[in-house]
């Protein structure tokens, strides 16, 4: 028998020899230390990421292969002529669509050679900013909406939509001409003019529409929202005339057919990929920290050695001459068939032999078995208990309690059940009550499943170098003024948000670095890195996408419930530093990257996400990853000091808080908490029964939206609704069935909030009350939200489809009095009594949105009369903003120069 370790040291050796033969009889050609391709010239079109992509390349060129490379202004429109020609070598970050053309000619043709993806996605869109939804909540979809409601639009954006230079390639005029759209396209004359537009728009909470893509740095700096034109098809770009929206595309590079001559410089460009991380941490070198393009991509190359170094081939080992060939080919080809053989001889012959040792072992194993099970059946009960596992010790007693006692039918049945169940793994899974499953309407009922359960109710067969850091011994007075509200529960994250934009805060950095403060964490903490970690907070900011909902107000949100929920929870339960800190990290990064859809989507089309994270809580376990990966980068690694131990026990934390996020787990994970309710004293020094609490506080927390003063819950019902909508446009897109709720045919906000309030939010807070109960709020916050959604349930909800406009009884009930004060906003020709003092008037009820009937009060005001405003009414907390469209009648509506606002009754 041939033994392995000797066999080893023998194919060792072995190769050793063959290592040695190669290297001095087999031929190198002699090489230079540094490559001497030719120079190259690189170009760089005129957007910011395209000069950061040519910049990175030109520094490791030029720096560490020692070839000459410059980077050149090329106009997107211009510069494939000039790589057919050779007078340009590359451009390394081409948008595909906008080229289908000059791919066909030069690529086809052979001129121009595809030197693979970027590793970038990139889309194309027009945008607005998201305060323009709080007036107009069916602003960002375009593709749907009717005549009437366009026009209010376009009138809003004063029929102008702001574009970029007009050497880039824009489709924007031939969608708004084949569409129909009057709106003017104004070109600005670079990137930097169309950026200083919208920042003096929002600055100024003006309306503005404009063309953007992502990646971009300045949807770091505002919240912006996409809208949704008519939907992207390839058929669509084959047209003569572009009518839909801009694709998602994988981003491009291209190189001339010569650059193929300089191999080192090709093969360079080949590997060269930048992925949106990348891309995203420059623009935050250029946007926050204010480094020019060369300075921005010379510290991302310093950060990303271990990246880029796989992009260069490295000659230098290659130097010098070798001897030639000496022994004859054949010899060679012996010897290594020979080693070959002795190799297989060898593995076959330990294999042989451990089959015999295994056999051996196999033998003994089960006379020891025989003898064991011979033991222990006679052995004593009590002694056979000391074995048993807790469960099987109380399947013991049930059992025995079973046949000590006659027991009615129905009892037994129960207890059997019980034991069952006790036996089964199924303890805390769920399975709905037919009781009251059979009382809710069907669309509710497949809501929860659908969302909560991830069950399937009906079959539908349808065919960061540096950044400028808060000095928190020395808090400004905005500061202060800014964190005043984030003890209270009526605190916003839509507010916060804004206010902090306008006096230039990060938000994210503001509020994590107060409430560590608040609760002496980096007191006790002292490992962490303050700067990094500060930098690391306005990187993740940036990662947020501009979702209506998952977006970075509503990590705000939901940060602030957990700071207030572990203040209310002190007095019984008592975190320790890590925890406390695992836990508010973790609220800042439990939606991160979110895509805007959920984890059925993602699975039904077979996504990428979906893929790599085998179906299971897709999107948590994507958040928790893509929040480590950029940890990891060097400039953002705030815990790089902290002992493995202590690694180890943060990430776990914060990983198990993240993944309890996912719906799909609600049920057995409050299952599990109520049944620690249940034991006769929750002990919380016990750390996996804090645990347990942390989990449950981050889940009250991500949906405390439905516990929120009435107007906050309002508006993001309003928010989440209009998710739902843009994911349930893009199901029909794809021929899936259109999720619950997710609707635009038929919606009902009202339904779809009782049905979350009443079987998730409310059961899941009670039960935190039951052993903290300072947190009371979010109960009697939720009751009271309830018994608002209850009366809106009673008529159709705010949003119809776009282009259909339905009564909204519950929003204009009985007549009601209200005063009107005199304005400049209304026209003289209206009336011209309509002068101080304030004139009562009653708005009737006006159903199907007709044209709304003023009448004045005659008994105030004899001479007014019954005034017809054609009007769209808009709900924003306890003001009607009423505001006038053109009339088409004989007898025109007075004019109305601005809105008219009519204050809530007394």
């Amino acid at each position: 028998t041939v033994h392995l370790p000797h066999v080893m040291r023998l194919l060792s050796l072995l190769l050793l020899l063959v290592a040695v033969t190669a290297g001095l009889y087999c031929p190198l050609p002699d090489a230079p230390r540094e490559w001497d391709d030719e120079a190259v010239t690189l170009a760089e079109n005129s957007w910011t990421s395209s000069a950061l992509s040519a910049a990175v390349a030109g520094i490791i060129l030029s720096n560490y292969m020692g070839v000459t490379a410059r980077v050149v202004p090329a106009a997107e429109s211009t510069m494939w002529p000039k790589l057919a020609s050779g007078e340009l070598d590359a451009c390394l970050e081409v948008w595909p669509s906008g080229h289908a053309e000059d791919i066909a000619t030069y690529v086809g043709g052979g001129t121009v050679v595809d030197a693979g993806l970027l590793g970038t996605v990139g889309r194309i869109g027009w945008y607005f900013p998201d305060y323009v939804l709080v007036d107009y909540p069916y602003a960002a979809n375009f593709a749907s909406l009717d005549e009437l409601h366009l026009r209010t639009i376009f009138d809003v954006f004063n029929y102008t939509l702001y574009d970029g230079p007009t050497a880039w390639t824009s489709h924007d005029e031939a969608i708004c001409a084949c569409n129909g759209w009057n709106l003017t396209v104004v070109h600005t004359e670079s990137e930097e003019q169309l950026l200083a537009r919208v920042d003096d728009a929002i600055s100024r909470r003006a309306p503005i529409l404009f063309y953007l893509w992502t990646p971009h740095q300045v949807f770091s700096k505002h919240n912006l929202v996409r809208v949704s034109l008519p939907v992207y098809t390839a058929s669509c770009y084959r047209q003569t005339e572009i009518c839909c929206d801009y694709p998602e595309e994988d981003l491009l590079k291209v190189a001339t057919q010569t650059l193929q001559d300089n191999p080192g410089s090709f093969r360079f460009t080949q590997m060269f990929t930048l992925k949106r991380e990348d891309q995203i941490e420059m623009l935050s070198y250029v946007a926050y920290s204010n480094l020019s393009i060369t300075e921005s991509a010379c510290a991302w190359v310093q950060n990303h050695a271990d990246t880029w170094r796989l992009w260069v081939i490295d000659r230098t080992d290659g130097h010098g001459p070798r001897l030639q060939v000496v022994l004859p080919v054949s010899l060679v080809a012996l010897f290594l068939a020979l080693l070959v053989a002795v190799i297989l001889l060898a593995i076959v012959a330990h294999q042989i032999r451990q089959r015999r040792r295994m056999r051996k072992i196999n033998i003994e194993l089960e006379t020891q078995n025989k003898q064991l099970l011979t033991a222990l059946m006679g052995t004593e009960t009590v002694e056979g208990e000391l074995l048993d596992t807790p469960v099987e010790s109380v399947i013991g007693i049930l059992k025995t309690f079973l046949q000590g006692k006659v027991w009615t039918e129905q009892e037994k049945l129960q207890l059997e059940f019980v034991i069952g169940m006790i036996a089964s793994r199924k303890l805390f899974r769920f399975d709905d009550n037919p009781e009251v499953s059979e009382s809710l309407e069907k669309d509710v009922k497949e809501y929860l499943y659908d969302q909560i359960l991830q069950k399937t109710y009906s079959v539908h067969t349808i065919p960061t170098d540096n950044v400028d850091v808060i000095e928190w011994d020395e808090l400004q007075q905005t500061d202060l003024a800014l964190l005043s509200m984030t003890g209270a529960w009526s605190f916003s994250g839509v507010d916060f948000v804004t206010q902090c934009e306008e006096a230039g805060k990060n938000p994210f950095e503001l509020l994590l670095m107060h409430f560590l403060r608040e609760h002496s964490v980096l007191d006790t903490l002292t490992t962490i890195n303050v700067p990094k970690l500060q930098q690391y907070m306005v990187a993740t900011y940036m990662m947020y996408k501009d979702n209506p909902y998952h977006n970075t107000r509503h990590v705000c949100d939901v940060a602030q419930a957990v700071h207030w929920m572990i203040l209310a929870c002190d007095n019984v339960m008592q975190l320790q530093p890590l925890e406390r800190f695992a836990l508010l990290f973790a609220s800042f990064i439990h939606d991160m990257s979110h895509p805007g859809v959920n984890n059925n989507f993602l699975i039904a089309t077979r996504d990428d996400l979906a893929q790599t994270y085998n179906d299971i809580s897709v999107l948590e376990s994507m958040h928790v990853s893509s929040a480590f990966k950029l940890m990891a980068q060097p400039a953002l690694n705030f815990i790089a000091d902290f002992s493995p131990h202590k690694y180890k026990e943060f990430r776990s934390l914060v990983v198990t808080a993240i993944l309890a996020t996912d719906m799909a787990k609600h049920v057995e994970l409050f299952a599990e908490w109520k049944a620690v309710l249940a034991s006769a004293n929750v002990n919380f020094e016990d750390a996996a029964v804090r645990l347990k609490a942390m989990i449950i506080i981050l889940k009250c927390a991500d949906l405390a939206n439905v516990a929120r003063p009435w107007d906050q819950c309002h508006e993001w019902a309003l928010r989440v609704q209009n998710e739902f909508f843009l994911q349930g446009d893009k199901e029909a897109t794809k021929g899936l069935a259109v999720s619950p709720f997710m609707d635009r045919n038929s919606q009902n906000i009202p339904k779809m909030q009782l049905a979350f309030a009443e079987f998730v939010g409310l059961p899941l807070f009670e039960s935190l009350q039951k052993v903290f109960p300072d947190v009371e709020t979010l109960c009697s916050g939720t009751r009271a939200n309830i018994q608002l959604w209850n009366k809106e349930a009673g008529g159709s909800n705010v949003l119809r489809r776009p282009g259909h406009v339905a009564s909204n009884a519950h929003l204009r009930p009985a007549p009601v009095t209200m005063k009107v004060g005199a304005s400049p906003m209304l026209h003289a020709s209206m009336s011209p009594t309509l002068k101080p003092p304030p004139v009562t008037l009653t708005i009737g009820r006006s159903p199907q949105l007709q044209p709304i009937c003023i009448t004045p009060n005659t008994k105030a005001s004899p001479s007014l009369k019954p005034l017809a405003i054609p009007t769209l009414i808009s709900r924003n907390s306890t003001t009607l903003v009423v505001s006038p469209l053109p009339a088409a009648s004989a007898n025109p509506a007075p004019v109305v120069r601005s809105p008219v606002t009519l204050l809530a009754p007394e």
